[in-house]
This record gives structure tokens, sequence and C-alpha cells, in this order.
């Protein structure tokens, strides 16, 4: 048992600093020393709301309420459980927040981002972080099978980025965008951004990413993304995708908003055969308009999380290191969880991802 330091969320609008007793690691967890943790969009409407918290005991963590918080971290390895046979004390690893049973068809498919049993009565979700401890605290357990080494040098502060990049690379590859795709994206958050990039290092061949902040935009744009565009109704979006792909429209057009305009000119801004796909979680269900979709034979897909990606990710920011640096744009110290990240992501549209630093 080892006393640390943690934020502990209690319900919405109730994160608190304690000390906390983190056990030793179970014989197939390894024990980490958390470097930094990120904070996103999930963390900001778990704080809000409580969305997502398990406020009945988890079925398969059998957690709840208080909670630790966290599910974008890296660190270094401090303890070792007694079955663990591939890593050692000392190794730099990025954590996958996953919660899976392993023995559903979901899981054994190798799907575990759909487990059966992930998700609580409660819609709690599947994480780290909601339904168990997670990494805003000075150690954390996690199950060996998703703590991913990281190459020689590699920095914590990127490894902290491989879980938000993940999701977007799913999307990406899910999509099957290819070199030559023009791609939209709908929303320039941290997720937006973060499949621009990837859709950019697939080769897309225009890059759009739409969204009402320019301070956002302006971020986009020092970040490479090549059309940054702030398009306020249905009607400038088509001009704008109509003038950059010269009448054609878009082969595949992601929502990382999750708001109805968004999802109804992503639709719209299809080319014929085209794709939407649909990362962002939307608050109200939205209405889709089939007949548009119907008769452009477009697609509507979906991406939830990440599953068996995060080592090809982890490669994926090693080649390009210094762009992926340029996204974090702050980093705070534990006691500013609140007030110098979760509230100012919330309000400060130059900000993209801030870390929580927890050991330098």
């Amino acid at each position: 048992m080892t006393m640390v330091k943690a934020a502990v969320i209690y319900g919405p609008k109730d994160i608190r600093f304690e000390k906390r007793n983190i056990p030793d690691p179970a014989p197939d967890e390894v024990q980490i020393e958390v470097a930094f943790n990120g904070i996103c969009g999930s963390d900001i409407h778990e704080y809000l709301e409580g969305m997502d918290l398990a406020t009945m005991p988890h079925p398969l963590t059998h957690m709840q309420a208080p909670l630790i918080p966290g599910h974008e971290f890296s660190g270094t390895i401090s303890k070792i459980g007694k079955q663990v046979s591939k890593l050692r004390i000392g190794d730099k690893v990025a954590v996958e927040p996953m919660i899976a049973c392993g023995k559903c068809p979901e899981c054994l498919s190798g799907h575990y981002n759909w487990c059966e049993h992930a998700i609580g009565s409660d819609q709690s979700a599947g994480f780290l972080g909601f339904s168990a401890n997670g990494g805003l605290a000075e150690k954390c357990n996690v199950k060996s099978t998703f703590a991913h080494l990281l190459p020689t040098n590699f920095p914590l502060d990127l490894g902290a980025l491989v879980e938000p990049v993940s999701v977007a690379a799913q999307a990406v590859m899910a999509s099957r965008v290819s070199p030559g795709d023009d791609v939209l994206i709908q929303g320039a958050g941290p997720i937006g951004l973060f499949t621009a990039l990837i859709a950019q290092i697939s080769g897309a061949h225009h890059v759009i990413i739409n969204d009402m902040s320019e301070e956002r935009l302006d971020l986009a744009n020092e970040l490479g993304v090549q059309y940054p565009i702030r398009a306020d109704s249905q009607k400038s979006l088509a001009h704008a995708i109509s003038t950059i792909t010269e009448n054609q429209g878009v082969d595949v057009a992601f929502d990382c908003a999750g708001v109805q305009p968004t999802l109804t000119g992503a639709i719209q801004a299809l080319k014929n055969g085209g794709k939407v796909t649909v990362i962002a979680l939307f608050q109200h269900p939205p209405v889709v308009d089939v007949r548009a979709l119907l008769k452009k034979g477009g697609s509507l897909l979906t991406s939830y999380g990440y599953a068996n990606i995060f080592d090809r990710v982890i490669k994926i920011i090693d080649t390009h290191r210094s762009l992926f640096k340029r996204a974090i744009t702050k980093k705070i110290e534990l006691n500013e969880l609140v007030s110098e990240g979760i509230e100012s992501l919330e309000k400060d549209k130059k900000q993209a991802k801030i870390l929580v630093r927890l050991h330098s």
C-alpha cells in the first residue's frame, strides 16, 4: 500500500485533493508513477454533470464514486505484479485506459472497446477515471496488457497524447481515408485537430477544418492544417467546400463537434459515394437526413474509442514528435486541475491539450 496525492471526484462540480492509499498491483497489473495526464472534453462533462461517472458499483470493477479521475496518461513503471513478464520496473509506458471483461464475444473478437459488460446500468463508462481509479494521482495500477511500452527517449508528455490521438486515428482508419481524398472535419477541438493531423499524415489531399472559434482555427493553422474555415451557416459551408474542392465535395467528413448543424453540414458536404463518420458524443439525439444521404449514395459511420491501435499510434507520434508537441498548449500542477485545467479548457478556445504534471 502506498499513500499518494490525488484528485478525487465525488460528483458534479465536486473534485477534492486528498491523500489516497494505492494498493500494490495485482498479479496481472503494473503500478505506474504517473508523469502527465491530459484533460479532455469528457473530463469536463464528468466534472460539470457527472457524465459517465459510476454512481453505483460498476459491473466489472465494482467501484463507484468517489474515484480518481483521469484517462489520458503516461508514466514509469514502479512495481510489477507476479504474473507480468514483458514489462520491467523503469519502463516508460502510455496507458490504454480501457475496462473490459476479456471474455464476451466482442472482447474475444478483438473489439474490446465494445465490451458487453463495460457500460454500467447507470451509463458509467468502461474507462479508468470513470469506473475505476485513473491517472490524476501520483501512482496508478493498470492491467499490464494496457500498459504500452514507449520507444527510447520518447517524451512522457507526448505519451499522454497517445490516448486522444488513438481516438482520431481509429476514426480515420475505420473511414479508410486514402491518399488523395478530400476531408472535412467539423469541430476544431483537440479530437478534431488530431483527426485533421492524422488525415494529413495519411495522405489526404485537401484537409478542411470548420469551427466557430477563430482562436481554434488559428491553432489549426499553426499545426499546419491546410484549410481552417469559419462557416457560420450551411450556405457558407457549402460555398467553402465547393470552392476548395472545385464543386466536387469531400470524400470523408468527420463530426467531432456533436451538434445538429455539424452533422447536417457534414452530410451536405459529401461528394457522391462519400462517408460521414461521427466521433463526437451527442448530448441530444440528432436528426439524420437519410434522403440526402441516400441520393448521394453516402454512408454514415461511427467510431467509438479504439482497439488494438495504441502501438501503431505511438509510432505515428514518434515519427512526428515536433508536430504533436505543438498541440500541448499548457502544463499545470495537480492542484490547478479545476481552475487552470477543466475551466480553462472549457472557456479558453486557445487551449488544445492541457496536461497535468504529476512527476517530471
